[in-house]
């Protein structure tokens, strides 16, 4: 139980904050340049994507190994999270079938994040958006599956259901602007635009773990005694 605790609520926390440290690390060695303007001095929130910290060049090395590595942190604590949240499924019952399906979307969209941070786009650009793409529709389908199996098993407070599905909805929403959305290179605006969706996604993405952590927190206390 002590495990589970740790993998659901405190590993979350704390290397989300790992994630965070690791980001802002990565702008203060950032090359420089944008997609429309590879000039540029620094790191732009409003017209650099995340990835643009991970570009593989000699000016930008230490920015693509604090990236990748916090991607990697990123992505293993996702493994390791949707592995331990799948053994509160433990029954044959729909929810639980859900449940355990969900989390399987989860570690695979986790292992797509870690594909990221190693896929530099000014080398690989193909595999990594293919990477990027398929880590969000894994998270769209984990989020949905979840959603609907807490809403059946009355062990789970409503509330944190919503918080999945709220979730979902964010992520549809992104995906559409991946699929439909105005390409980068269009124009200054259409840069923005993207960037600033993706900004959002990562904040919204953040707010959910930790959102959710409060959840298997009040979970394992009242169920895993």
């Amino acid at each position: 139980m002590k495990f589970i605790k740790l993998a659901l609520v405190t590993i979350p926390r704390y290397n989300i904050g790992i994630f965070i440290l690791l980001f802002f690390s990565s702008i203060l060695f950032y090359g420089g340049g944008t997609l429309n303007d590879p000039s540029s001095k620094g790191y732009s929130f409003t017209r650099n994507f995340f990835s643009d910290l991970g570009i593989l060049s000699d000016q930008n090395l230490t920015s693509f190994i604090l990236f990748a590595f916090g991607l990697l942190v990123c992505g293993v604590t996702f493994v390791i999270y949707f592995y331990y949240f799948m053994k509160l499924f433990n029954k044959s019952m729909i929810s639980d079938k859900l449940g355990k399906t969900g989390s399987l979307f989860g570690i695979a969209g986790a292992i797509f994040f870690i594909v990221v941070g190693f896929t530099p786009h000014n080398y690989v650009l193909d595999s990594h958006v293919i990477a990027v793409k398929w880590a969000f529709r894994c998270f769209l389908a984990t989020s949905i599956l979840l959603s609907f199996a807490m809403f059946k098993d009355k062990r789970f407070e409503n509330k944190y259901a919503y918080g999945y599905l709220s979730f979902a909805v964010m992520i549809f929403f992104y995906i559409l602007i991946l699929e439909f959305g105005p390409p980068p290179k269009e124009s200054d605006f259409s840069l923005v635009f993207n960037v600033v969706s993706q900004k959002i996604i990562v904040l919204v993405f953040i707010l959910s773990v930790l959102y959710q952590s409060l959840g298997n927190a009040s979970f394992i206390s009242n169920h895993l005694k």
